[in-house]
């Protein structure tokens, strides 16, 4: 049996799924997750149980006095068991701090997930491709070899019957030795791509098989303002900066709270025995009170310093999003000029083609040499290869933009299926983008996680 072709979309699916960064990400999440639980656990009672047997070198009191007037035992072996309750009861608002620096680390370690997601996803689609790419321009070279080595022995003939010179054999020959090394540069630069392609998928086992994009058609934002609004909603390395924004704040809070009294309730129960295996009960419950009074201006320092990470993070910010105009726009540019080149390369190759057609026509009549023929075919041979390129740069230019407005799916190059439905996430603005029915939206859980 044939081996399925490997689709773009399915490839993007099993990389988000299986490379080893993304899962490593995806345990960072989880690690997160757990760090949260922890922060919300420390509004609640603590409740210890202890217990112990010692031994003492003189009698000491084996229970408090109990009463007035009587005096409690003594003894040198005095075993004890009991529990130990704690409850915060002001803080300075450091509790609620931690929980909400955990949720925005977590918040933090999501958005890392996704912009990892989003990279992998257009190494994914370059790769695959330049795959495709290589394999078309493969297929090219091929029929262009097998026209030539006919083209070859038809010379060979000519020269028996003195048709025809031996210098025009040794010109075809040297096209055809150079067609030959191209094809063994472009099958290994397949090779590679592919071998490429399956490390990105988690995958030791390259796949021989690319499907071609078929009625793959990405939904990508109309207009350059469309796709920079998106992009500051949705770019995860920007939503993961203003998350570290609001944990930095988070820190300051907790600095602060260093700085402002402690209040807890304490309470505890107790069972002491001595060596005659009498059972004292005991129990004592109270508030404990900590005011900072001096500790060499570190906590005030701490707070400073906490102001200065936010700043920083609040600068960093505002460098994603001077560069976030620049990388939409260069993407936007990227991609109408490989579509416009596209449109030029097709007229390029439709009269290539003709050119090539006129020309065999000529040769064979003898109304023209063997070196017009070969530049009407290295002229038909360079268009494909410029037509192929084209192709190559437009799935790739989609990509880039994509991921610049930090959208890019798996579904993104997912083919419109029989039902109308169609790949790609929402547009909110509906600019620049084919009639299709509902499709995934960006940021749909993927694996658990989101991209």
């Amino acid at each position: 049996m044939a081996e399925e072709p490997l689709t773009l979309w399915e490839a993007m699916r099993r990389a988000a799924e299986a490379n080893p960064a993304i899962r490593s990400r995806q345990v960072e999440v989880a690690r997160q997750t757990l760090e949260q639980d922890i922060a919300r656990g420390q509004h609640y009672p603590k409740l210890d149980l202890y217990g112990g047997v010692t031994h003492y070198g003189y009698p000491s009191l084996v229970t408090p006095i109990r009463q007035a007037g009587v005096f409690p035992p003594m003894d040198k072996d005095i075993s004890t068991l009991g529990v130990t309750l704690t409850l915060p009861v002001y803080s300075g608002g450091k509790l609620a701090a931690g929980e909400t620096l955990a949720a925005q680390h977590r918040e933090a370690a999501v958005q890392a997930l996704r912009s990892s997601g989003q990279d992998l996803l257009f190494n994914v689609v370059a790769t695959y491709a330049r795959a495709l790419h290589f394999n078309h321009l493969r297929k090219a070279l091929d029929a262009r070899l097998t026209a030539l080595e006919r083209e070859e022995k038809d010379i060979g003939l000519r020269i028996e019957h003195g048709r025809a010179a031996r210098l025009e054999l040794i010109r075809l020959q040297t096209q055809l030795s150079q067609a030959r090394h191209d094809e063994m540069a472009i099958a290994q630069g397949e090779r590679d791509a592919l071998s490429l392609l399956a490390s990105l998928m988690g995958d030791s086992r390259p796949a021989s098989v690319l499907a071609d994009f078929g009625g793959t058609a990405p939904a990508v934002p109309g207009t350059e303002e469309a796709a920079l609004g998106r992009a500051l909603r949705h770019r995860p390395d920007l939503l993961e900066l203003q998350a570290m924004e609001k944990a930095a704040g988070a820190k300051t809070d907790i600095a602060r709270g260093d700085r402002l009294p402690q209040l807890n309730l304490v309470a505890r129960a107790q069972k002491a025995a001595g060596s005659d295996s009498t059972v004292y009960n005991d129990w004592q419950a109270g508030l404990q009170l900590s005011i900072p009074l001096f500790d060499g201006a570190v906590r005030r320092r701490r707070v400073s310093q906490a102001r200065l990470e936010e700043r920083r993070v609040q600068l960093m910010q505002e460098d994603v999003r001077n560069r976030l105009a620049a990388e939409v726009q260069q993407a936007r540019g990227t991609l109408s000029e490989a579509q416009a080149r596209l449109a030029t390369a097709l007229q390029g190759e439709s009269e290539a083609e003709e050119v090539l057609r006129i020309e065999t026509l000529r040769y064979d009549s003898g109304e023209s040499t063997i070196t017009d023929l070969l530049l009407a075919e290295s002229a038909r041979w360079g268009a494909v290869a410029t037509r192929l390129q084209a192709e190559y740069d437009i799935a790739v230019s989609q990509a880039r933009l994509l991921r610049a407005v930090g959208e890019l799916a798996p579904d993104s190059f997912k083919p419109v299926s029989a039902d109308g439905g169609a790949a790609g996430p929402s547009d909110p603005a509906g600019a620049g983008r084919r009639e299709a029915p509902a499709t995934r939206h960006v940021g749909a859980p993927l694996s658990g996680f989101e991209f």
